[in-house]
């Protein structure tokens, strides 16, 4: 896997955020960046997480395809008081577009918005993806040289655990009763 990268260390993206979408897994590179906000009279240094706009798509293990155009929802309406940045969490809307070389698996395709194929394409199959609720987010550091699978195990493990140690708070929830199926 290829980070991506412009000019400087600052632009270099070293994290992966993975998202579970029940089916399937996502995979995007993001970055933690300090932006100045002004609160009252003063500028203050805020972290603002960094998305890069493609990624993969793993299944069963599996890197099957690479999608971009990643679209992240927002937590508030635009015109709230409240201004909170775009991020990859549990039960934030993702939009994004797969392009593949083959068919994605049924299972996957059922919840895309819509199925076509371009014969003449290099990826012919593609998907395209709106409204999908993560119902689990992790972000790791991540350099070019690990293995992205090895990081969607630990994802998986991880909220497996998250599972098992809140299973009665989560299953009062019905966001997480219903992505879990508790």
């Amino acid at each position: 896997m290829v980070g991506f990268s412009s000019q400087g260390p600052d632009s270099l993206f070293n994290e992966v955020a993975i998202a579970d979408l029940n089916q399937f897994q996502i995979a995007v590179l993001t970055k933690t960046q300090q932006t100045k906000r002004k609160v009252f009279s003063a500028w203050v240094p805020i972290p603002q997480r960094i998305y890069q706009s493609q990624g993969w798509l793993i299944y069963n293990r599996r890197v099957i395809a690479h999608f971009d155009k990643l679209e992240i929802g927002l937590v508030f309406p635009t015109d709230s008081p409240f201004k909170v940045g775009r991020r990859i969490a549990p039960g934030i809307p993702l939009a994004f577009e797969v392009s593949s070389a083959q068919p994605l698996p049924a299972q996957i395709c059922a919840q895309a918005a819509l199925v076509c194929q371009l014969p003449e394409a290099d990826f012919p199959h593609r998907s395209v993806f709106r409204q999908r609720l993560p119902r689990f987010v992790k972000i790791y550091a991540y350099q070019s040289d690990e293995s992205l699978l090895d990081k969607v195990d630990e994802m998986l493990l991880a909220m497996n655990l998250f599972i098992s140690k809140n299973y009665d708070r989560l299953k009062k929830i019905p966001f997480y009763r219903d992505s879990f199926g508790l």
